[in-house]
């Protein structure tokens, strides 16, 4: 089974990964100098020398209160860049993720794979949720103590995914047709419409939904950081506000019937593309950022819990999914990314690989080795691994390797899976590196070229540039299961 050829069912669901990647916040406030104030009337000679002295004094001082103060303003950063880590491992797992239940997806198609595939699949849609919370972080931390009007704040962050969206629609617009076999080309007053269709309801791909998730994120963010700046002080009224709109949301698509006609088949099949399908996780991302210092002392203080918590609760999620399901048999509302059933796991899940996350960077800052360098590398070629994906998986189902692996490997389905995800995150790698070099790599990676200087370093290359210093979102990434 290949893995798009339901790139355009809506029934099918997707799991997500923004893209993306976290950078610094820098809110370091310039350190004013002040002047003594001028003395009033005409000094004598002594009031003069008593004036100097007085100024030269004030002068110290001032440089005094500016090393303090740069003191101040560098540890501040380097707390926000502490947690821009974290966010950049969360990231590049939840992409881990999303290969490995694409994967998984495109090579276990029959009867006696099926179930198992689709569990898998079922467990990783919890990156589309966990993408929303780690964009909405970042997006806090990098706004905290600047003053940025919504303008200022859209210009800066609607370029950063509206031209990859725009390039890689209009690119498997065409590689589904010449790679896919028995996908010719419809004529030309049939592909155009399409094309249309596909950029306004993000069917590009089975991945491109989430870049709409993202353009929504932005657009409606200054409001989203007005209304959770009114309520601070109660963040629990509005994480249970979130947790009762998602519910109902999920109750809604899971449960309750659909009513017939045009105009409903329409809504139905997009609106879990919209804001409040992750109304929850919205509101986990903004006041994780708001209350950082509380949210992780709280998680180092109950690892054990946070734990055992998301053990029961990924228990839970498929046992639900086991016992709607029976061999060769799996119901398509059994994992759908909609599920009550999967919430427990997905609010979980998210939180234990918060935990995981800053523990690393506990490890990272202690100057332990934590692969620091290959998350920092791996980061800023996460979107580009997440735009690239799905040709690979093209590719390699139209030259007969997800045919071969069947051949080579007939009674190991486990065995097939890890080859294939191993083989799919280390051609999109390689391609990535090709796309970093071309001049206009912004438009396919959302990153910055990487110039070819052999046996060189480049600040593009594992170092954040200027303009990366205050957290940057690449889109964030789905994923079709």
């Amino acid at each position: 089974m290949h893995a798009a050829s339901s790139a355009r069912t809506a029934g099918d669901d997707v799991s997500t990964s923004e893209v993306s990647s976290t950078s610094v916040a820098e809110t370091a406030p310039a350190t004013a100098e002040t002047d003594p104030s001028p003395a009033t009337g005409t000094p004598d000679a002594g009031s003069a020398a008593t004036a100097a002295s007085d100024a030269d004094g004030s002068d110290e001082a001032t440089r005094r209160d500016s090393a303090r103060q740069g003191a101040v303003d560098a540890a501040a950063i380097k707390k926000a860049r502490s947690r821009a880590h974290t966010a950049d491992f969360v990231r590049v797992a939840l992409f881990a993720f999303v290969v490995v239940a694409h994967s998984v997806n495109a090579i276990n198609g029959g009867p006696d794979e099926v179930r198992a595939a689709n569990l898998i699949g079922t467990l990783c849609h919890l990156t589309r949720y966990g993408f929303v919370a780690v964009t909405l972080y970042v997006l806090v931390l990098s706004t905290q103590g600047r003053d940025m009007s919504p303008v200022q704040f859209w210009r800066r962050r609607f370029g950063l995914v509206i031209w990859p969206y725009l390039a890689w629609t209009v690119i498997y617009t065409i590689t589904d047709h010449v790679i896919i076999r028995d996908n010719p080309f419809p004529p030309m007053n049939e592909l155009f419409p399409q094309l249309a269709h596909d950029l306004l309801v993000g069917e590009g791909k089975y991945q491109l939904y989430f870049l709409l998730i993202s353009m929504q994120i932005y657009l409606f963010f200054p409001l989203i950081s007005w209304i959770f700046e009114r309520g601070r002080n109660h963040p629990w009224t509005l994480l249970s506000i979130g947790a009762v709109i998602q519910v109902a949301m999920f109750v809604v698509y899971q449960y309750l019937p659909r009513p017939s006609g045009q105009f409903w088949d329409v809504t139905y099949q997009h609106l879990w593309k919209t804001l409040p399908m992750y109304a929850l996780f919205i509101a986990m991302g903004v006041l994780a950022a708001q209350h950082q210092q509380a949210v992780d002392k709280w998680l180092r203080d109950h690892m054990a819990a946070v734990f055992l918590v998301a053990v029961g609760a990924a228990a839970f999620t498929s046992a639900a999914y086991l016992l709607a399901t029976s061999p060769g048999n799996v119901p398509w509302k059994a994992n759908t990314a909609w599920n009550p059933a999967s919430l427990p796991w997905y609010v979980a899940g998210f939180v234990l690989l918060w935990l995981i996350g800053l523990l690393w960077d506990d490890r990272r800052a202690s100057g332990r080795p934590a692969a620091a360098n290959v998350v920092t590398k791996a980061t800023l070629r996460a979107f580009g691994v997440f735009a690239v994906h799905p040709l690979i998986l093209d590719v390699l189902g139209r030259v007969g390797f997800l045919s071969g692996l069947f051949e080579w490997f007939p009674n190991s389905a486990t065995l097939r899976s890890v080859i294939l995800v191993v083989v799919v995150l280390t051609l999109s790698l390689l391609l990535v590196e090709l796309l970093l070099r071309l001049p206009f790599s912004k438009y396919l990676t959302a990153r910055p070229r990487i110039p070819l200087r052999l046996g060189r370093r480049t600040k593009d290359d594992g170092r954040k540039t200027d303009d990366q210093k205050t957290p940057t979102e690449a889109p964030v990434a789905a994923t079709r299961n």
